[in-house]
């Protein structure tokens, strides 16, 4: 089904569009200009998000998958808040209401926009993305040549496979493999014509392998071995999530040496003592901004120095780099082992609306491909709660609302044909 692509101005689509284009962009934004209320753009995605839900709740209704993961991080939520309230390690409320943000804005903004995706039958918001994507791609791949043999200030300057590591305008390598997959996402929806699909195809994968990380690696890798895999049939069977794991594992080794298997490493660091801490603290763990997060960092927790983290590289007050860079330890040590289950539900149930995705076996390989790149990403970084990892989940949400509605449009020509019959 090629959409028609329409550029007539709809406000919603248009806010929802812009917020996707914005999310990226704030990284520069914010470290080149000095922008840095820009920096807050997810956060204020997620209160539209919430607003929004809110309203449609009130006029529509909200079913399903969305409405189990809304009470479910409701639940994550009170799980989390009756930590904060028992153990008292942390007593200012704004942290512990800016870390029960970055919960939400996680799933509140997939629900949104898949919501946005499903209702959009004019095709409005990709008609808006297409252009900056196609731009986003081409002068990335311009300045990603030119970059390895000349200094653009946009590559780091330790060499890793024989390349310098490139992230063109958006200061972080890892993070701008996650823009260039989701910008060609978006132009696999659009249905551009099928040569000039194949060479946004090869750009892609070209400026990811440039990033030379193995979290956006992982990304590449398992959209691959899905296109091939996906002859017959699209479906997420046990054998195609085996090949994933093993693929993933593969593509990134390098990571797991440098950062897993050092039992010293700040990350490593960090996931046991978030298990240490849900032991602790069982069962409501410790609660919001006292473990893993960006506030427990900035107001460096109580338990840290409970735990010695002042002595320790990357974990200090002096040089606290590595105190925000493992979701994992995060989630298991704030939420607890209920919250953690809950969470990891949550989580599983995004795959239920990605298996039934059935535009074309493209699409559905990267949307879940990006997916699980998020997913691995936590085990050694905080990539999923990040503005790239709020935009990934806007543009998967989005992907997974366009599958419906042309699922719906199949079903209804499927009982049409069966009525004619």
């Amino acid at each position: 089904m090629a959409p028609k692509l329409q550029f007539k101005i709809s406000p919603r689509e248009f806010i929802f569009a812009f917020f996707i284009i914005l999310l990226p962009f704030s990284l520069f934004a914010e470290k080149k200009l000095g922008l840095t209320i820009i920096g807050y753009s997810d956060e204020t995605l997620c209160i539209i998000c919430i607003l929004y839900i809110l309203y449609f709740s009130f006029k529509k209704g909200i079913k399903g998958i969305d409405l189990t993961m809304l009470i479910l991080l409701i639940v994550c939520s009170v799980i989390t808040l009756c930590g904060n309230l028992i153990n008292k390690l942390i007593t200012n409320w704004f942290p512990i209401i800016v870390d029960l943000v970055c919960l939400a804005k996680i799933f509140t903004v997939f629900i949104v926009y898949k919501l946005v995706g499903e209702r959009d039958t004019k095709k409005r918001v990709i008609s808006y993305l297409v252009p900056i994507c196609k731009i986003t791609i081409i002068l990335g791949s311009i300045f990603g040549i030119l970059s390895q043999f000349v200094n653009l200030g946009m590559t780091t300057p330790n060499r890793r496979y024989g390349i310098l590591p490139y992230y063109f305008i958006f200061e972080n390598e890892g993070r701008y493999g996650y823009i260039i997959a989701c910008a060609f996402l978006i132009l696999l929806l659009a249905k551009l014509p099928k040569k000039q699909e194949r060479i946004y195809e090869v750009l892609m994968i070209f400026n990811i392998i440039i990033t030379t990380k193995g979290v956006t690696y992982i990304i590449v890798i398992s959209y691959i071995v899905l296109v091939i895999m996906w002859k017959k049939t699209l479906k997420l069977n046990a054998k195609t999530l085996i090949l994933l794991i093993l693929s993933g594992l593969a593509a990134s080794s390098v990571q797991i040496n440098t950062y897993l298997r050092d039992t010293e490493s700040p990350r490593v660091t960090l996931i046991r003592y978030g298990f240490k801490t849900a032991n602790t603290y069982f069962p409501f763990g410790s609660g919001f901004a006292t473990y893993g997060s960006d506030m427990a960092a900035r107001n460096y927790s109580k338990l840290y120095i409970k735990y010695g983290f002042e002595n320790r590289y990357g974990l200090s007050t002096l040089n606290s780099t590595c105190l925000n860079d493992c979701y994992l330890g995060m989630v298991v040590g704030q939420f607890g082992y209920i919250g953690m289950i809950v969470f990891l539900v949550m989580l599983c149930l995004i795959f239920v609306p990605l298996d039934r995705i059935a535009i074309n076996k493209r699409v559905k390989a990267l949307t879940v491909s990006i997916f699980i790149g998020l997913l691995v990403s936590c085990i050694g970084t905080a990539i999923i709660k990040s503005s790239i990892g709020v935009f990934s989940m806007a543009v998967i949400g989005l992907i997974c609302g366009y599958s419906q509605q042309y699922n719906s449009i199949l079903e209804a020509k499927k009982a049409e044909k069966g009525d004619n019959n």
